[in-house]
């Protein structure tokens, strides 16, 4: 059994719903919603971190937190020294879906240094969804958009969870 952290950077403060649509956390969250994640991490109690959809200006002005590498590579990664896997939220959710393209939020999020993409099939159901995701990737990677070098991150991230 494996442990998952979430939701980064907290979405205790939201007040809205991120299945429906965006939240905006700018005015509510706190740098204290960090804390247990800071504490969890460098106590090395945890096995993987899943982000939140929320919006928070503050962290990033343009981009919600799972797509945000401000937050995900900068405030995670080099601040709190995590080098784990990042699992996002369900990229079908309204907070995503409504205001990025599928393309556009899976290049977003593994830009960010997300590497396990949620794909739940709850709120929108598409037939062969996962298929098309890794034919997107890979032409993302084809064109330029993402690199080689960072697909091979999170495949080592993935492997090291995967041998604990």
């Amino acid at each position: 059994m494996l442990t998952t952290l979430k939701h980064f950077p907290g979405h205790g403060s939201s007040t809205g719903d991120t299945h429906l649509g965006v939240v905006d956390v700018t005015d509510t969250w706190s740098p204290v919603e960090l804390a247990p994640f800071r504490n969890l991490v460098n106590a090395e109690l945890a096995d993987a971190v899943l982000t939140a959809h929320v919006f928070n200006s503050k962290l990033d002005p343009e981009y919600p937190a799972t797509l945000s590498e401000p937050t995900i590579t900068g405030i995670l990664r080099q601040d709190l020294g995590w080098d784990g896997v990042v699992i996002s939220d369900d990229m079908q959710m309204g907070a995503i879906r409504q205001a990025y393209g599928y393309a556009d939020a899976l290049r977003l999020a593994i830009l960010a240094g997300v590497d396990l993409l949620t794909i739940a099939q709850q709120q929108v159901y598409e037939p062969g969804i996962v298929g098309s995701t890794i034919d997107l990737i890979e032409g993302l990677v084809n064109d330029g958009s993402l690199t080689a070098a960072r697909i091979d991150e999170s495949y080592r991230r993935i492997q090291a969870l995967k041998l604990r």
